[in-house]
């Protein structure tokens, strides 16, 4: 069976790991034009986006994005058959390359009792790395558990095209999150709705990770987080180079223009997330 996954990020690279003993993943698609003619993985291109598709051979579609309602009405609208869409979306999909320079990161702060946290937990996938690599400092975890906050919806609804809701990412509890944790004696759990969860906490971070996806939140977590960073640290933001989520980037330069000056910003080689370095200058 031939096979085309459409979507280039972390859930289409996690759909291809999962299938590719079984099918003949052939290459991938995605709606950025940017990303047609790169190779994303063992070799495999990204042909483009739907309009792609005739000239190319295939059996089905995997679907490897979490807008995939949107790409399912695409799919159809170019010709493409229901029974040649498959939408199994893998719950949590693990960034290898993420996880790697987390580690490295780490060892810089080697020993450190410097806090660290979480903004957007879900599962607690990278929570649980995050945890064991700074295994003596406090780590905050910010989630509704519940999925998006209504007020942040919202918001990303009036000014974005947003294929998400209410509903995304409520498929989880704090019980399945401190369950994988190494050393859940420090971990300190923030439920409801962000920022009005971080009042009260005066300190300093050594790693933040910011996975709110929207605007609102990454806007107000980088007012709260970025003045407290210890200097030459990191706030990691993820989803920054994801198309189907602009608000990220929007956000980030937002809080540029609030502060009066650019941050310092370098890729991980993910091509998901990009890492804001605190320097002495703010």
């Amino acid at each position: 069976m031939k096979v085309l996954i459409y979507g280039v990020g972390l859930t289409g690279r996690q759909i291809y790991k999962n299938i590719k003993n079984d099918v003949q993943v052939i290459g991938f698609l995605d709606g950025n034009p940017e990303k047609k003619g790169q190779t994303v993985t063992d070799g495999l291109l990204c042909f483009g986006g739907v309009e792609s598709l005739s000239e190319l051979d295939y059996d089905c579609i995997y679907i490897g994005s979490l807008f995939w309602k949107n790409i399912r009405k695409a799919l159809l609208d170019s010709g493409v058959s229901e029974d040649k869409i498959v939408i199994d979306l893998p719950e949590d999909p693990i960034s290898d390359i993420r996880n790697t320079w987390l580690a490295s990161y780490a060892k810089l702060y080697k020993g450190t009792t410097v806090s660290v946290a979480e903004g957007g937990v879900f599962r607690g996938e990278f929570a649980k790395f995050i945890n064991k690599a700074f295994p003596d400092s406090k780590l905050y975890l910010f989630d509704t558990f519940e999925g998006f906050d209504s007020r942040d919806v919202e918001y990303e609804s009036k000014n974005y095209s947003f294929g998400l809701n209410a509903h995304e990412f409520s498929n989880t509890s704090i019980d399945l999150v401190m369950s994988k944790m190494e050393h859940p004696e420090n971990v300190i759990l923030r439920k409801g709705f962000f920022p009005e969860t971080a009042e009260g906490i005066d300190e300093q971070f050594c790693f933040v990770h910011l996975d709110f996806d929207l605007y609102l939140p990454i806007l107000e977590g980088l007012r709260f987080f970025y003045p407290k960073m210890i200097e030459g640290s990191v706030i990691l933001i993820h989803d920054y180079y994801n198309i189907g989520l602009p608000g990220v980037k929007d956000a980030i330069e937002d809080y540029e223009k609030e502060i009066g000056r650019t941050i310092y910003k370098m890729p991980i080689g993910e091509d998901q997330s990009i890492a804001l370095i605190k320097d002495i200058r703010s």
